[in-house]
């Protein structure tokens, strides 16, 4: 959840931020397309999605109540796998190449 003041959101706000949140996810592209070379952009601009993402679970984490800040840690675990995952991806792809 991106909340940048200090008030915790409501439940109407919450599940605004979740629809968004939703929207985000199903705008990220495939695997297969992150990774085409017609367009070395797309990857990028996901690793720099994923980043601020983390950062922004980070937020949460620290500023968040309990619950909140597990989920976050959970969710912010998740996505620094993914990002281990496409580096590694992107290094034995550069590898196959030479």
């Amino acid at each position: 959840m991106e909340n940048y003041s200090n008030k915790i959101p409501n439940e109407t706000e919450k599940a605004e931020l979740s629809r968004e949140e939703m929207a985000k996810l199903f705008n990220y592209p495939s695997i297969g397309e992150l990774f085409s070379e017609t367009d070395p952009r797309r990857l990028n601009e996901f690793f720099a999605r994923l980043s601020a993402t983390r950062e922004n679970l980070e937020r949460v984490i620290r500023y968040g109540n309990r619950d909140e800040s597990e989920r976050a840690s959970k969710a912010a675990n998740a996505v620094n796998v993914t990002l281990e995952f496409l580096e590694n991806l992107q290094k034995m792809r550069l590898n196959e190449k030479r």
